[in-house]
């Protein structure tokens, strides 16, 4: 895998004749460059990745009802049947990579005098393991990332795996509480060097891991446990990723490049066949947001971006009638056109909200459920006015009017359910709760489509309730509404050849009835 850092316009060939590394191979090799640079490299490659470099935001906004096809193209047919074998969507490698590389920072950093980033990238790591765990259950962690030390590390337990990320986490809070910090730090491209800012990082991530387990039984002795034990806030704003993105070949904000325009302001392939869903672009209408609907996507080719007849939404998998100019893109939150250095976005202060909401909600913890609620949709609000660019279409105090006046709005009706936006009229925990799922999952699309087709299998099951955590099915079209969705990945191919004594066995409806420990039903 080629590999490059933009480090504030300039590019320095980290590991450009890297070897590949994986869970196989040792760390201790994996480049000759100092930690910081390794360490700014690997943070650009993690939001990369999230915003499309390998397919997971594509996977997963499609999956969770964000993005369609239009019919203008072929392909995409793994996604539209749910028809896919271990050679399809391989992340694990990618993963493992790039958790190696944080590995190499934690292992070298105090001898290259920066020993500061050795917190910040065990937070890093939490990050990528959770998605690891998210997508494949079981995976190789106590004995990963150690070379030669073990060439084929067994999987362990994906809960046990969760239950030490809270740990690990802790430990990243320690070591950047009692770091020496400089007064900024070049290759720390989320915070600068604000110490304050990577621990409540940390604890939102903490918030994360935990809050994705509130569905099972027997766990809420231990979530409100670590909970309570969590100190020094949570997010407030989004973090952003800046390792100096230009318009030029290669430093592209990585979703601009991926899903919108190249340096020369052409349309790749992947704007004009990757569209709206109509399940996120129906959910727009029937609640009258016309502020999100014109920033989220576009209206249709010479369409009027106030008029929500000229919004169309692309059902997944439909065979016809959606072709390129009919239908609705990817809008100007993230991709608008010549806006090609914006930062991009790792997490969100919308999420941040929402997990608090949650946890005021079921536990009586982290303050006002109510005020968190409206506080993850103003930020949600903020966010689609793309505020962090220097062509953003909206002010925060405009965004944040628009958000109250979408806040006191009354309830909508859905076919067999109703969802409330007014969060004090609702009538039950139960429709509360999902409330803040379904802002939360509308704040998601095209920020990360992986976290929201997460949610979508934490929520969207018997357990909570509710025939969907998302207002209308994302079911494709492509097959029998009867035929079920897939609840993960199959572990890809190579780790099953390299590492067979200890891959778990998995058979084709593997990937249709083996749920994530947290996905009950």
């Amino acid at each position: 895998m080629k590999k490059y850092l933009i480090f504030f316009g300039i590019l320095a060939t980290v590991g450009c004749s890297k070897k590949y590394l994986d869970v196989n191979e040792n760390p201790n090799t994996a480049t000759s460059t100092k930690a910081n640079y390794v360490f700014a490299n690997a943070t650009n490659i993690t939001a990369a990745d999230l915003d499309g470099r390998m397919g997971a935001q594509s996977l997963g906004s499609t999956w969770a009802g964000f993005w369609g096809h239009s019919t203008s193209f072929t392909g995409g047919g793994q996604e539209k049947t749910y028809v896919f074998t271990n050679n399809d969507f391989n992340f694990f490698d990618t993963w493992f990579d790039n958790l190696n590389d944080y590995q190499y920072v934690i292992n070298n950093a105090a001898k290259d005098g920066f020993a500061h980033l050795v917190g910040p990238s065990k937070v890093m790591q939490c990050f990528v393991w959770q998605k690891l765990v998210d997508t494949y259950g079981n995976i190789p962690y106590s004995e990963a990332l150690q070379g030669t030390n073990h060439t084929y590390p067994k999987f362990d337990d994906a809960k046990t795996i969760y239950e030490s990320l809270i740990t690990k986490l802790s430990e990243a809070i320690s070591d950047i509480n009692g770091a020496t910090w400089p007064a900024n730090e070049p290759a720390d491209i989320l915070f600068n060097a604000n110490k304050t800012r990577w621990v409540q990082f940390a604890n939102t991530l903490k918030l994360r891991i935990l809050i994705r387990q509130t569905n099972m039984s027997g766990r809420d002795a231990y979530i409100t446990g670590a909970i309570n034990a969590i100190s020094g806030g949570f997010l407030n704003d989004n973090v952003y990723v800046q390792p100096g993105f230009t318009k030029t070949s290669g430093k592209l904000n990585p979703f601009y490049g991926n899903y919108g325009y190249d340096q020369n302001d052409q349309q790749t392939g992947t704007f004009a066949y990757r569209k709206m869903n109509a399940v996120i672009i129906n959910w727009f209408k029937n609640t009258s947001d016309l502020f999100r609907i014109q920033r989220v996507a576009t209206p249709k080719a010479g369409g009027n971006p106030t008029t929500f007849a000229d919004y169309t939404g692309v059902p997944m998998g439909a065979p016809t009638g959606f072709l390129e100019a009919a239908c609705s893109s990817i809008g100007s939150e993230q991709i608008k056109l010549g806006d090609a250095s914006r930062s991009a976005i790792l997490m969100t202060a919308a999420e941040s909200y929402f997990l608090q909401a949650e946890a005021g909600e079921r536990y009586g913890l982290l303050g006002s459920a109510a005020t968190n609620y409206a506080n993850g949709v103003t930020w949600a609000f903020r966010l689609s006015a793309a505020t962090q660019t220097g062509t953003s279409s909206a002010t925060n105090a405009q965004a944040d009017a628009a958000a109250t006046t979408y806040l006191t709005s009354s309830y909508l009706v859905v076919p067999g359910d109703t969802i409330f936006i007014n969060y004090p009229v609702t009538n039950t925990q139960a429709r509360r709760l999902r409330s803040i799922w379904v802002q939360k999952w509308t704040a998601l699309c095209n920020m990360d489509g992986w976290e929201a087709w997460a949610e979508y299998r934490r929520t969207n099951n018997a357990t909570t309730g509710f025939t969907g955590s998302v207002p209308y099915s994302p079911h494709s079209v492509a097959i029998p509404a009867a035929s079920p969705e897939p609840v993960r990945l199959y572990y890809p191919l190579r780790e099953v050849s390299v590492n067979s004594a200890n891959v778990p066995v998995q058979t084709s409806a593997s990937v249709f009835t083996d749920r994530i420990f947290w996905d009950v039903n």
